[in-house]
């Protein structure tokens, strides 16, 4: 017997590797932003996927869902995965669970046509996936001054407030969600898309160069922005209408393809 569950969206949400070295355990990480974006903004019951699943069990997270979220993170993709050199001190920290895992949830939900949506390092790993490089050590670089070095606060209304404006191709579907040609983003990264995969058509620009948004150049229902819509994402409109077109991502996909109860 067959029939269509009418429940909220799912949406598998990527965690991070972790260690505790008070006890000394290793552990899996999520800030707590991603799953309220998941729950208010995008209405959708999170699923967290631990970064120490096999494959098969990546898998079986995908029969459960409407869509994935790739979160951000502290860590960095190591570069020999996009074929650059370097070590912990230039490129570091590393997630090397989080590399594998991840890359390998890319590839599957597109082969399952599942909405993928990229955060910061999870925008990076949608590029890497792709064939895209990434680009380090730009911060604070007088070529680049809408991305200074990090500031050391603790405040994260300060680290997540608006930084710099960032221009917006209306032609694209991100771009037409979003409604406006420039926009304010915060900027909390290290790392960012040096070569922008074929695949991949930018969506957003800092005025500094930095490719702040892309999608999918065919249309499948994959984006990807390196700023953080999550943090307050219901009180914010640029936020709200990202999350807004990725649960319409979604709300397609799951109506396209039916629950089998």
């Amino acid at each position: 017997m067959t029939a269509y569950c009418d429940c909220t969206l799912r949406v598998a949400v990527m965690a991070n590797s972790g260690f505790d070295s008070g006890i000394g355990l290793t552990r899996q990480t999520l800030d707590d932003k991603y799953l309220t974006a998941a729950l208010e903004g995008c209405s959708a019951l999170p699923i967290i996927v631990p970064t120490l699943s096999s494959s098969a069990q990546l898998e079986a997270f995908l029969d459960l869902v409407d869509g994935v979220i790739l979160t951000g993170d502290q860590s960095n993709i190591e570069p020999d995965v996009y074929g650059a050199t370097g070590d912990r001190q230039s490129h570091g920290p590393f997630d090397p669970q989080r590399d594998a895992s991840a890359l390998y949830m890319v590839n599957a939900a597109c082969k399952r046509k599942l909405p993928l949506l990229g955060i910061c390092r999870g925008m990076q790993e949608i590029n890497v996936a792709f064939g895209g490089t990434i680009r380090t050590g730009f911060a604070g670089s007088a070529d680049y001054p809408d991305h200074p070095r990090l500031p050391k606060v603790t405040d994260p209304d300060l680290v997540y407030r608006e930084a710099h404006p960032v221009s917006v191709n209306p032609e694209t579907q991100l771009g037409a969600a979003i409604g406006k040609p420039r926009v304010f983003v915060n900027s909390v990264h290290i790392q960012a898309v040096e070569e922008l995969a074929k695949d991949l058509t930018p969506v957003a620009l800092s005025d500094d160069g930095i490719v702040e948004a892309f999608e999918h150049s065919s249309g499948e229902p994959i984006i990807g922005v390196q700023w953080h819509p999550e943090y307050r994402a219901t009180e914010r409109p640029l936020s709200a209408a990202l999350f807004s077109h990725f649960a319409r991502l979604m709300k397609g996909r799951k109506e396209s393809a039916p629950y089998i109860l």
